[in-house]
């Protein structure tokens, strides 16, 4: 608001007064008249220069926001120690050399923000020690390559005092590191299958009406299929904690380093390690996840059709054929059908649902933790009413049921 009522003042001014007053007050150490209306140019360049300064300030604020879900810092002169991204001058070392030959800014920018500590092996096996934990195979190599997470160590830990997830923990590491990133992750899976179930029975029970007993089998292989489904979904765009400096796959070349730069979901930030994603790395991510969805459904669909139709032929031929039983539907087809609407229509669905969560979860339930729980349960009960209708609506036209 200062901004505009200073050139609104200023116009008042020169209504009231001579212009040589103006320029003698703006200039007042001027002699000549052509000095002051030099010394008046010269304002009109600084003062929009000075607002653009501030503007581009104020929107790469905004912009580290938004990418890391913290407020940017300001530039400080000062050497800094290094971090995990290894930030700080060259003297101070990084992640990809030490002194000297530190890495260069282009390489830096790669990585979002990240202030988290690292510890030696000898480190983490002191604490899992303490603790009476096991330290992984694979943590202890890191912490020997380029250093371990503490932050990471102690999610672990924590997780060994619960008997499923410390049993998952230590069996399958893609589901620890993201249980260690999203410590909701298994409430969000829970809640996504136990929605799933009663909303596709709701939305079976009132395509199909007075058809439902006699179609029964495909309403349980839609379940079957739909609650394997939930599982890939929310584990897919579950985001992966980094458990050294820098993820490994960074070091490697060609497609897979491209595909290191593709976040788990649209929304998801970048920080604890993650690469600073651009517009185009997140514009990505929705056709790595077309592909990824879309493998998913068709092999689920295929699985699950196969099924329903093994049942339909075991029920006719016990009980016979009737001029009432629907034609055994093809198994490619309904593959195809999931396929299809597991690429668009889902990918797009739980696209939204992971952001609106992301974003409660770095705001209101800060002060509010129950607001993230509470929010993952209505956007997911909104997604799979839609979903569970979109889906008898999308299988009907494709003609499978």
């Amino acid at each position: 608001m200062q901004l505009r009522l200073l050139p609104q003042s200023t116009q008042r001014l020169n209504c009231v007064r001579p212009r040589s007053i103006e320029l003698s007050r703006a200039c007042p150490n001027v002699a000549s008249r052509k000095s002051a209306l030099q010394c008046r140019a010269s304002f009109m360049i600084v003062f929009p220069a000075l607002r653009a300064l501030r503007f581009g300030q104020a929107y790469a604020a905004g912009k580290s926001f938004l990418q890391t879900g913290r407020p940017a810092k300001s530039d400080d002169s000062t050497p800094r120690a290094a971090t995990a991204t290894g930030g700080g001058s060259d003297d101070a070392g990084g992640i990809f050399g030490g002194g000297g030959n530190g890495p260069s800014k282009k390489e830096l920018d790669e990585f979002g923000e990240d202030d988290d500590n690292m510890m030696s092996k000898a480190e983490a096996e002191e604490l899992c020690n303490a603790k009476g934990v096991e330290l992984p195979q694979d943590f202890a190599e890191v912490a020997m390559d380029s250093g371990l997470r503490t932050i990471v160590l102690e999610e672990y830990i924590r997780l060994q005092g619960k008997t499923f997830a410390g049993w998952l923990a230590r069996t399958f590491p893609a589901y620890r590191d993201r249980l260690i990133e999203d410590p909701r992750f298994f409430f969000k899976i829970g809640a996504e299958i136990a929605i799933d179930v009663c909303c596709a029975t709701i939305a079976e029970v009132r395509k199909r009406g007075e058809k439902f007993w006699g179609e029964f089998e495909f309403y349980l292989s839609d379940l079957a299929v739909g609650m394997v489904l939930d599982i890939v979904l929310v584990t897919l765009l579950a985001p992966v904690a980094v458990i050294g400096k820098y993820p490994k796959a960074v070091e490697s070349t060609g497609l897979k380093r491209v595909l290191a730069r593709v976040p788990s979901a649209v929304f998801a930030p970048s920080e604890h390690g993650h690469p600073r994603y651009r517009t185009i790395d997140r514009s990505l991510c929705i056709a790595v996840k077309f592909l990824e969805y879309s493998l998913a459904g068709l092999i689920c669909g295929f699985a699950g059709q196969g099924f329903a139709n093994g049942m339909m032929t075991i029920k006719r031929n016990i009980n016979g054929a009737s001029d009432n039983d629907v034609d055994i539907p093809s198994a490619k087809d309904t593959a195809l059908t999931w396929a299809f609407f597991m690429g668009t229509s889902a990918n797009v669905r739980y696209q939204l649902v992971y952001g609106l969560e992301h974003l409660v979860e770095v705001t209101v339930a800060k002060k509010i933790p129950a607001a993230a729980a509470a929010t993952t349960l209505i956007a997911r009960l909104a997604n799979n009413v839609i979903g569970g209708e979109n889906f008898i609506d999308m299988a009907r036209w494709t003609g499978i049921q």
